[in-house]
């Protein structure tokens, strides 16, 4: 699956979370990917995972970034832009 996540969100998790983790190495593992929005493009990162990972991130995220979640749970349940990849 694919964890569409905003630039200011992720930099925001990535900084809270410890660097010696699983959950730190799922997030490094994220590109930047640059979507058309409107008249112009919009920067998200895209963390490419299993739902074990995603899972992991999302109770992580509810300890220490909670704004994070959201792009979690949407990835999690389908309803994502590329969640069904």
């Amino acid at each position: 699956m694919i964890i569409e996540i905003s630039v200011d969100h992720y930099d925001r998790f990535l900084a809270l979370c410890d660097p010696a983790s699983h959950e730190y190495e799922i997030l490094k593992d994220a590109f930047i990917a640059h979507r058309p929005k409107d008249s112009r493009y919009e920067r998200v990162v895209e963390i490419s995972c299993e739902m074990r990972d995603a899972q992991l991130l999302r109770v992580l995220a509810q300890k220490i970034c909670p704004v994070a979640v959201p792009a979690i749970l949407k990835a999690m349940s389908g309803t994502g832009h590329l969640a069904k990849l």
